[in-house]
């Protein structure tokens, strides 16, 4: 007899009086036909889902034999399985969603945390170098993705993927603003606004058709907390009360507390445009990414029709910030604001010291590899020519 069906006979047998016969013939003390068939329901009731646990039990050779849990096949069981509740002697059904969402978010937790980077040759060395300081500071291993003209010299481990091509697969054309730049349009001899790599962000699903979640980071970046925690951490389901993904978070990014920048104020015939609504935005260069909920809401073609019409009606000058942030408005995910530290204010920041930057980010035209920029100190360490990279043998760099 299982503990279960023991401590429900138990109670049972506690709340009659020791002066009651079997045959119940004292009306004074004999329980009511009624009540009592009601009692010998529960306990059947009881027994077969104690039945139900221990056949689980039995075959669990059936599990996954690559997991130490029984979760698996039991919940293979527990769909079907009524719970007995002992307050009131009441039948329940578990709700199947619930379940659904519990092993998803599971499954989820377990994966491998994936990392995109997206850059032409110019930002080799920044791309190597953000790399070296995410395995540095990962608690596990990290996939990493890297688009680009060629690929990274020193980082066999790295998927790689051509830039022609996924231009010319995904379209991304489709996403150029063909308007130019008030404050100057080029950078080292390049038109950012048709800088192709910066546009791989808006076919991140596609290009992982099977990742769940994961994460952009730009080359001018140095990491230095641990990026597997942050994914795992952010836009899980916990809060959600049904399947309606339509208005869930797709990104987690670190807010701008300010209304995107580079937006016009009028169409190019004096018109002015209607205000967007939106008075906190986000930086798009390091972000989180939920692309299975990118993917539900159809973000990709959202930004497609935007720009497209950007064309016609001009309403930003620059390359991929805007869509994105226009896109997504005011529904995202906040992440600390250590997680994107520009250096090129970080000295005048009140509220965040270097100390306590997990990111930091040498935005704007100033790069770390150029020799240019702020603390570089703090860039230099993760790039050291001809370096054994830390992953080779499985060791950290010090």
């Amino acid at each position: 007899m299982s503990e279960q069906q023991s401590g429900d006979r138990a109670t049972v047998g506690a709340e009659m009086p020791s002066n009651v016969t079997h045959s119940g013939h004292d009306e004074t003390t004999r329980v009511p036909a009624a009540a009592a068939a009601r009692r010998g329901a529960q306990l059947h009731v009881a027994g077969l889902t104690c039945l139900a646990v221990a056949a689980a039990l039995v075959v669990s050779d059936l599990y996954d034999p690559s997991g130490d849990s029984l979760l698996p096949f039991y919940n293979v069981v527990a769909a079907n399985t009524i719970m007995y509740d002992e307050s009131d002697g009441s039948v329940m059904s578990q709700s199947r969603t619930q379940r659904r969402r519990r092993r998803r978010r599971q499954l989820r937790r377990n994966q491998p945390v994936h990392l995109l980077y997206s850059s032409d040759d110019r930002s080799l060395q920044g791309v190597e170098a953000s790399i070296r300081s995410v395995i540095h500071h990962a608690s596990e291993d990290v996939v990493f993705h890297f688009v680009g003209e060629s690929p990274l010299p020193s980082m066999p481990y790295v998927n790689y993927y051509n830039i022609s091509e996924v231009v010319e697969k995904y379209h991304l054309t489709d996403f150029i603003n063909t308007h130019k730049r008030h404050n100057g349009d080029k950078r080292e001899g390049v038109n950012l606004n048709e800088n192709m790599p910066n546009y791989v962000r808006f076919v991140m699903d596609d290009l992982l058709p099977s990742v769940g979640k994961a994460m952009w980071i730009d080359s001018d970046t140095v990491v230095r907390c641990d990026v597997v925690h942050l994914v795992r951490n952010v836009l899980n389901e916990d809060n959600e009360e049904n399947e309606d993904t339509d208005n869930s978070e797709v990104i987690a990014a670190v807010p701008v507390f300010s209304p995107p920048t580079g937006l016009y104020k009028n169409d190019k015939h004096g018109n002015p445009f209607p205000d967007w609504g939106i008075e906190t935005s986000f930086n798009a260069g390091v972000y989180v990414v939920h692309l299975d909920r990118w993917r539900e809401q159809k973000i990709s073609d959202q930004i497609r029709d935007l720009a497209l019409r950007n064309r016609k009606y001009r309403y930003y000058e620059m390359g991929s910030q805007p869509p994105l942030v226009l896109t997504v408005g005011e529904n995202f995910e906040h992440l600390p604001l250590s997680w994107n530290v520009k250096m090129k204010t970080i000295d005048e920041r009140e509220d965040m010291s270097l100390e306590d930057a997990c990111v930091l980010h040498w935005s704007g035209p100033m790069k770390p590899w150029d020799g240019n920029g702020n603390h570089l100190e703090e860039w230099l360490p993760y790039h050291i020519e001809n370096a054994e990279d830390p992953s080779a043998d499985g060791e950290e760099e010090d």
